[in-house]
C-alpha cells in the first residue's frame, strides 16, 4: 500500500445562501473594513489515507470528498492538493 495526502476545501454551492458569509460582510460592512466583499465560507480538510495506486487513490478520494466529507445536495468541494507521500 502507498501512503496518500490530500487537502480539499467543501463550501456551499453558488446557489445555496450562506448565512454565515452574509453574516460576516454584514460585520465587515459595520466595520468599515469592506463592502461588497462576496464572503464565501467552507470547511477545510488535510489528510493521509492508503491506496494500492494513484488510480485507486484517486478514486478513494472521489469518494472521500463526495460521500462522507460534503453533502452533494448543497456542498461542493475542490481538491487542493494530492500527492503521494513518500
Amino acid at each position: 500500500m502507498k501512503k496518500y495526502f490530500a487537502k480539499v476545501i467543501v463550501t456551499l454551492k453558488d446557489e445555496v445562501k450562506d448565512t454565515r458569509a452574509l453574516a460576516v460582510e454584514k460585520t465587515l460592512k459595520r466595520l468599515e473594513v469592506a463592502e461588497n466583499s462576496n464572503f464565501r465560507t467552507g470547511k477545510f480538510y488535510a489528510f493521509d489515507f492508503s491506496a494500492q495506486n494513484e488510480q485507486t487513490a484517486l478514486e478513494k478520494l472521489g469518494f472521500i470528498c463526495a460521500d462522507v466529507l460534503s453533502n452533494p445536495v448543497v456542498e461542493k468541494y475542490e481538491i487542493l492538493e494530492f500527492k503521494e507521500l513518500k
